[in-house]
């Protein structure tokens, strides 16, 4: 409570200690609020679908995603996985706006991606064990000329023997 000098008193009545502790809990703040929006925009957006892989089941996913006009997908992934030297792993994806005839085709390097967020790598003689929480994979799709409802089926491809622990594939506008 202010006294006649003005100055905050905390609850014990020092005098001055109370700005301190208010000073303290306003940059605590300000400090969460500024590193929720720097993880916001590293990690492209809003999420529109997860397709989620399981070792036992690799199959064709599909999903219906309305995109507004100039809308774009980004394409993200999740993994835990391990493999051999010289092994692939991409995801195959077809989109087909409704309004069109033939589906475009995007193939996406699910172990090159252009950032990572909390990832390890090793590597022991030519077994590769990689993880990591969320990457932004090179490739995209958009932007859409009107507003579309599009179609998109997904396909993990492997190529060499991969152990796949977590493998999950997330489209963002």
């Amino acid at each position: 409570m202010p006294d006649s000098a003005g100055t905050i008193e905390s609850e014990d009545g020092v005098s001055g200690s109370g700005m301190k502790r208010l000073g303290a809990r306003a940059l605590a703040s300000v400090s969460a609020l500024g590193l929720t929006v720097l993880l916001g925009s590293c990690t492209g957006g809003e999420a529109l679908r997860r397709f989620e892989f399981k070792p036992n089941a690799m199959g064709s996913q599909v999903a219906s995603l309305d995109v507004p006009a100039g809308g774009e997908l980004s394409f993200w992934n999740s993994l835990d996985l391990s493999y051999e030297q010289g092994s692939s792993l991409v995801f195959r994806i077809s989109i087909q706006p409704q309004d069109a005839s033939k589906p475009t085709e995007v193939e996406c390097d699910a172990l090159d991606p252009s950032m990572t967020l909390m990832s390890t790598e090793t590597q022991l003689q030519d077994r590769v064990n990689q993880s990591w929480k969320l990457a932004r994979m090179r490739c995209g799709y958009g932007p859409v000329a009107g507003d579309q409802r599009l179609q998109v089926t997904v396909v993990p491809i492997l190529s060499g023997p991969v152990e796949i622990r977590r493998l999950v594939l997330e489209l963002k506008r």
